[in-house]
């Protein structure tokens, strides 16, 4: 049995036992940069109490891989296995950017950069190899990706997890939005782990309160019209401010000192922000000043498309647009506004099972091991494979009845 150095108390779980083994990542920098980064980035904008941290859920997930690991894999592994596990759920995000996934989509899709996954094997692999005990890096990192056949890695990355038992506990907790409350003990009661596969007995509507609840706290929380607004300005404002050389463009952190990836979180964002909503500088400045005044943009035009079925053209022909990079430029034509103010988004709601991450989840009933992903439970059968799509634009609110008429045109051509 694991000798537990340390008993750190958390809100959601209680008293979380740590080891003398974890206490030495725990006590670095680069770990406690982590509480310094917002879990859900800007949405504390819009749900106060959501100021909880990757620092908080990074502690969470090595509990709840704990829990999964005792109630599921039970005789089948060691000592050696558990802290190995234990490990790879602490440092799981230990390479998030600032305001977590709001600014990873912007560097990934428009600066080039890498996901927080990569940067954070990077980063295990560069500062913590003599860290780690017994344990290589390469056995952490391969662990948290669920590389090279690792049997215990879907315990940390799968459509239910470690990770997402805590944060749909600790994003509901913290946001008071009551979607995210899962039954932990009812998913433990019959979840079973065996030969690399996950395995619920019987019952599925413990599974489907889980999935149901992911669904809806991404519906109402992560994609709120004013988490997205806010969103959409803090990535305009961040890769403004990279561009003028105010911030370290995120493609330096791969090659980076200790110190200057402990440095990047989210109260460098801020700093600077502060100084160009202060200096007056252009876009930048003006989008800082209603940023940290808390005044978002307006939501020019929404369509929603259920895409498995086709629903709603409009969605789909906006998505189209937006996909080429027409879209804003399309609008500046028709409304003469400038597309500095233009911010089009397409939303994907998370489809409740994905077919081709979800191979290895089942449900046994009579004996049999059926695929979650054939599920007979009616609201999984019904909305399981079905991914929304949210086509959305935001400008100034002073511009917005101007833009929405725009669109209108230019979806009658």
């Amino acid at each position: 049995m694991l000798k537990m150095e340390k008993q750190l108390f958390d809100n959601v779980h209680g008293y979380i036992g740590v080891t003398k083994q974890e206490l030495r990542v725990i006590d670095t920098g680069l770990f406690q940069r982590l509480r310094r980064i917002k879990q859900l980035g800007q949405a504390d904008m819009v749900y106060p109490g959501a100021t909880h941290t990757r620092f908080a859920h990074s502690l969470g997930t090595m509990f709840m891989i704990d829990q999964f690991a005792r109630n599921a894999v039970k005789a089948d592994m060691d000592d050696d296995d558990l802290q190995k596990l234990r490990l790879a759920a602490l440092m799981h995000d230990i390479g998030h950017y600032p305001f977590s996934h709001t600014l990873e989509h912007e560097i990934e899709e428009k600066m080039g950069g890498v996901s927080h996954e990569k940067l954070g094997s990077s980063i295990i692999s560069r500062f913590f190899s003599e860290r780690l005990g017994t344990f290589s890096s390469r056995e952490i990192t391969d662990m948290i990706s669920g590389g090279k056949g690792d049997a215990y890695g879907l315990l940390i990355s799968s459509a239910i997890d470690a990770d997402k038992s805590d944060y749909l506990l600790r994003d509901s907790y913290n946001t008071g939005v009551p979607y995210g409350r899962i039954s932990v003990a009812s998913l433990m009661r019959i979840l079973t782990f065996e030969k690399g596969r996950i395995i619920f007995e019987k019952d599925e509507a413990p599974v489907e309160s889980f999935l149901l609840g992911r669904y809806h706290l991404y519906r109402s929380v992560v994609h709120h019209k004013a988490v997205i607004a806010f969103g959409l300005m803090l990535q305009r404002i961040y890769n403004l401010m990279v561009s003028d050389g105010a911030i370290m463009h995120p493609k330096e952190l791969m090659n980076s000192d200790e110190e200057s990836i402990c440095g990047y979180t989210d109260d460098a964002v801020y700093s600077a922000m502060k100084s160009y909503s202060e200096s007056g500088k252009g876009t930048a400045g003006y989008l800082a000043r209603m940023f940290l005044r808390r005044e978002p943009l307006a939501l020019a035009y929404s369509a929603t498309a259920a895409m498995e079925n086709g629903e709603s053209q409009e969605a789909a022909a906006i998505m189209e647009l937006e996909k080429n990079g027409k879209l804003a430029e399309r609008i500046e034509e028709e409304a003469g506004i400038s597309m500095e103010w233009i911010f089009p988004t397409t939303l994907r709601t998370l489809a409740l099972i994905d077919e081709e991450k979800e191979t290895k989840i089942y449900i046994r009933k009579e004996g049999r091991l059926i695929p979650l992903i054939e599920s007979s439970a009616l609201v999984l059968r019904m909305i399981g494979k079905k991914a929304l799509h949210d086509s959305r634009v935001y400008t100034r609110k002073k511009d917005a009845k101007i833009i929405r008429k725009a669109i209108t045109k230019i979806l009658k051509r």
